[in-house]
């Protein structure tokens, strides 16, 4: 079997078996359009080897990709690779051999506290539109959900006021996420301005309405930008990284931080929130090394006990 035939049945079963993210299947074809189908396609999956595999990675670095590029490729090689071994049962190199591409830690952009309030403050909640887009902020900034996880809410946990619910995340694992008061409340106010039945949380003006999708959603995160005058990126997904990361100035324990952004690997999340931010990791080691003495108190002589006053301290 060559390589292009392997492909859409590895494809397959990422999205059935794996039950892999659209956003995921469409990064896979992505990679293997652009960079596996031209330097490997026709190639036999049995007779691949490490020097075909080198000379892919040394065409990237040629190219200049990103060393993020080139890591999504060739982890779109290996999961191929491990699949064609271990499901289709195709002798074929050990994707184990192939090693990937050291990526930096990412400069993870995030709203600080004051434009985070420019930002709420400049939407206008008077245009249904508004309120919705004032709902879907509060709420990520409030449990830092991915925009595919909000816009898969019901609405009957908010009807009900619930605090806390269970959300189906990436890789379809469950997490908990609660609710503040305040985030309650917004959601609450934008419902009272549904006059439909459906489901959904977040939907389309218009009728019939739909469950809103993130295509929807971008030009009014663009034009809020635009609005507030922000030079930073303003998206769902900095919203998401302005909850890690108030998390983490907050001294939140990484590990706590992985299971509400709903993080796989805790590698990830210290990947993105940990190692970048000086002050954070110096108020990190102030708060968990008070135990410490100051060299003050380390050149101050102890105070004389009562006995040793007197003359009468036991000798030494």
């Amino acid at each position: 079997m060559k390589v292009w035939e392997a492909f859409e049945p590895f494809i397959n079963y990422c999205r059935d078996e794996r039950q892999n993210e659209p956003s995921t299947i469409d990064k896979y074809r992505d990679c293997f359009r652009v960079w596996i189908l031209p330097w490997l396609g026709n190639r036999e999956i049995t007779e691949l080897n490490q020097m075909e595999i080198l000379r892919l990675r040394e065409a990237m670095v040629k190219r200049g990709l990103s060393a993020a590029r080139q890591y999504s490729v060739i982890v779109c090689l290996k999961g191929l690779l491990k699949v064609s071994r271990t499901v289709f049962s195709i002798s074929c190199i050990d994707p184990a051999q192939i090693t990937l591409p050291k990526r930096e830690a990412p400069d993870v952009e995030y709203l600080n506290n004051e434009e985070v309030q420019r930002t709420l403050n400049a939407i206008n909640i008077n245009t249904f539109a508004g309120i919705r887009l004032r709902a879907l902020a509060e709420l990520l900034l409030d449990t830092g959900l991915r925009i595919s996880e909000a816009l898969s809410l019901a609405r009957e946990p908010f009807d009900n006021d619930q605090a806390d619910f269970e959300v189906v995340g990436k890789g379809k694992r469950r997490r908990a996420v609660f609710i503040s008061a305040r985030s309650r409340f917004w959601v609450k106010e934008y419902l009272k301005r549904r006059i439909d039945n459906d489901p959904d949380l977040f939907v389309t003006t218009g009728y019939p309405v739909q469950r809103c999708r993130r295509e929807d959603l971008h030009r009014f995160f663009s034009n809020l930008r635009v609005k507030v005058g922000l030079t930073k990126r303003l998206t769902p997904h900095i919203l998401r990284h302005t909850f890690c990361t108030n998390l983490r100035n907050n001294g939140a324990d990484i590990s706590f931080i992985k299971d509400l952004a709903g993080h796989q690997n805790i590698q990830t999340t210290a990947r993105y929130y940990l190692g970048k931010d000086k002050e954070a990791l110096r108020r990190i080691v102030d708060n968990c090394l008070d135990y410490r003495i100051t060299p003050a108190q380390q050149s101050e002589p102890a105070s004389p006990s009562p006995e040793q006053k007197s003359g009468l301290a036991a000798p030494a």
